[in-house]
């Protein structure tokens, strides 16, 4: 959860970078216009809705232990 909070406060930062500015209607649709945000969490995009889009690790639990099993990207 700690890395979509940081996420977001980053893709908010770059949203303000390329509005040039800090008024809310530049920022908003600098939020919509996001295409191949780098993450933390991985590369991130707006849909139409300003859903963020982006891919999901699989982790499968075997024996106690976590394994990587597969990224499903959208």
């Amino acid at each position: 959860m700690a890395a979509m909070g940081y996420d977001a406060v980053y893709l908010l930062i770059d949203a303000i970078k390329r509005a040039g500015s800090t008024d809310a209607n530049k920022i908003r649709d600098a939020l919509a216009a996001t295409k191949n945000f780098k993450s933390v969490s991985g590369e991130m995009n707006l849909n139409e809705t300003h859903d963020a889009v982006r891919g999901v690790v699989i982790i499968q639990l075997k024996d106690g232990k976590q394994v990587y099993k597969q990224t499903i990207k959208p």
